[in-house]
C-alpha cells in the first residue's frame, strides 16, 4: 500500500464539511459491522488477525476470524468490562481486556473515535492511484486515529497512534 500527500491537499474545510456529514451519518445509524485484518507490533512481536466487529441496540461484540486457530472466538465489549464466548461458553474477563491499544479493542476504538474523536485535521492523499479523504481524530489522552476512505466515503484504512508510534493497523475489508 503506497501513500502520497497531495501537495496544497491540507485539511480544507470543504474536505472536514464532507467528513463531519460522513461521520454524523455514521453516528446516526443503529446498526455497524466492520470487517477489518488488524496488525500490531511493538519491540519484541508482531500480531495479525482479521476481527469482525459488530454493534447494535443488543451491543457491540468481536469475533475472530483468523487465524484459523481461534476462529469463531468472540468478545462481548461493555463499558465495564469483556466476556468472552467460544461455542456457547462464557468467560468473564473483566476490564483488562479493555486496554484501548489492544488488536482485540481496535474496531470498537475506531467506531468510538468516530463517534466521539476531535477532529484535528482532514485532507486528501493519493494511494495507488485513487485520491482518498484522510482524516485524523484525537481523543483527548494522546491517542490518535487516521482514517482514509474512498470517494464515497468508505473507510479502507487506519491507524491508531499512540505519540509518534503507529500501534495498530486495520486494512478495512467491510464496513456497514
Amino acid at each position: 500500500m503506497t501513500f502520497l500527500l497531495c501537495s496544497g491537499c491540507g485539511g480544507g474545510t470543504e474536505e472536514k464539511t464532507a467528513f463531519e456529514s460522513w461521520r454524523q451519518s455514521y453516528a446516526a445509524a443503529e446498526s455497524h459491522e466492520i470487517e477489518a485484518v488488524i496488525k500490531a507490533s511493538d519491540d519484541t512481536r508482531a500480531v495479525e488477525y482479521q476481527l469482525r466487529y459488530s454493534a447494535g441496540p443488543e451491543g457491540e461484540t468481536v469475533e475472530v476470524l483468523a487465524p484459523e486457530t481461534i476462529a469463531k472466538v468472540k468478545a462481548a465489549v461493555a463499558d465495564d468490562g469483556a466476556r468472552l464466548e467460544y461455542d456457547g461458553v462464557q468467560l468473564d474477563t473483566g476490564t483488562a481486556l479493555q486496554g484501548r491499544l489492544s488488536p482485540l479493542m481496535s474496531l470498537p476504538t475506531l467506531s468510538r473515535f468516530l463517534r466521539e474523536g476531535h477532529v484535528e485535521s482532514v485532507w486528501n492523499e493519493k494511494m495507488d492511484g485513487e485520491t482518498l479523504r484522510v482524516a485524523e481524530l484525537e481523543d483527548g489522552d494522546g491517542v490518535r486515529l487516521r482514517l482514509w476512505q474512498s470517494a464515497d466515503g468508505t473507510p479502507v484504512h487506519a491507524e491508531l497512534r499512540s505519540g509518534e508510534r503507529v500501534e495498530i493497523t486495520m486494512n478495512i475489508t467491510k464496513f456497514s
